[in-house]
């Protein structure tokens, strides 16, 4: 009987050992010591419910979209997949649940092994009944967005895009900086647009809330493999050619070939003036640019964890 109740005790221990290793393998704890589940960038194998035929790279305006797109073109070239990027007269990225429903019959209507491009709002497949497609973004600094976004809407590109703005010159010639010390409202409640993007279509995702915030991280978490930084971009480059090989493979190299080079420099937004530090902080602090600061900080902590799992 001892021996039973020794062999017994150690069987225990055994199992309660690897239960607890078992269990900080896909658990961490707060700072209170309350146990709470990994996030999910740790999980480099894309699950098997999403439609792995299909991505949509739903792209952000000013975070470098089209140089993107440009290396997807050549990248379909040369990997045997299609690209499409619809142009849509006045980008409409919001959708009617109809809407919506119709791209989805569409995008099942394409043949395996095609990306889609488009400045389009977040679309939950799921919610219509159908497999998800795997979602990829990029974005960028806020504020160096928001700069770009400002000089282009005035002075366009190089290219000749842009420029649509409609106000007096005066307005036109100024800077942020005296865009925020005249209290111009486009400077006080600057144009709310990443966070769209990856909150969706439902009609709170336009407001400037933190439920919006929440909801586009939560989007980004269960329905994006992944979200890079125009920062970060040779990581960015380097980690889509490891976890999507069939779609981005020689993304690197290409990417820096002559051509792109070009298309970069005719894209650039023209006449942007260099932007203070303290208004910079202003935009930080007071604006709702600090919700998409926090969106942008998740993304780059997650970047920075797929980084070191994968390269």
């Amino acid at each position: 009987m001892p021996r039973l109740r020794k062999k017994f005790l150690l069987t225990c221990s055994v199992i309660c050992s690897a239960l607890y290793v078992f269990r900080h393998m896909f658990y961490n704890a707060d700072e209170n010591g309350r146990q709470l589940p990994m996030k999910s960038f740790n999980k480099i194998v894309i699950p098997p419910d999403r439609d792995q035929s299909y991505i949509i790279y739903n792209r952000v305006p000013k975070c470098g979209s089209m140089s993107m797109t440009t290396l997807c073109y050549r990248l379909g070239g040369a990997n045997g997949f299609k690209v499409a990027s619809p142009y849509e007269d006045g980008e409409r990225p919001s959708k009617t649940n109809e809407q919506q429903s119709e791209f989805i019959k569409f995008l099942g209507t394409q043949p395996p092994g095609y990306v889609y491009i488009r400045h389009q709002y977040f679309i939950d497949f799921t919610e219509f009944g159908e497999k998800q497609p795997l979602y990829i973004n990029l974005i960028r600094d806020p504020i160096a967005r928001f700069e770009s976004f400002y000089y282009f809407s005035r002075f366009g590109n190089e290219l000749g895009g842009g420029a649509s703005a409609k106000m007096s010159d005066v307005r036109r010639q100024e800077s942020i900086d005296e865009c925020v010390q005249k209290r111009r409202q486009e400077c006080l409640k600057p144009y709310w647009q990443v966070v769209p993007y990856f909150c969706g279509q439902h009609p709170r995702c336009m407001s400037r809330t933190k439920w919006a915030l929440d909801k586009a991280k939560e989007n980004i978490e269960l329905h994006y493999v992944f979200v890079g930084t125009i920062e970060e971009l040779e990581t960015s480059l380097k980690i889509l050619e490891n976890i999507l090989p069939r779609y981005f493979t020689h993304a690197s190299s290409l990417y820096h070939n002559p051509e792109n080079d070009r298309m970069r420099h005719e894209t650039s937004t023209r006449k942007k003036v260099k932007t203070s530090q303290a208004t910079k902080d202003f935009l930080r602090s007071e604006t709702s640019l600090k919700l998409e600061y926090e969106l942008y900080e998740f993304v780059t902590l997650r970047l920075q964890d797929l980084k070191q799992s994968v390269l």
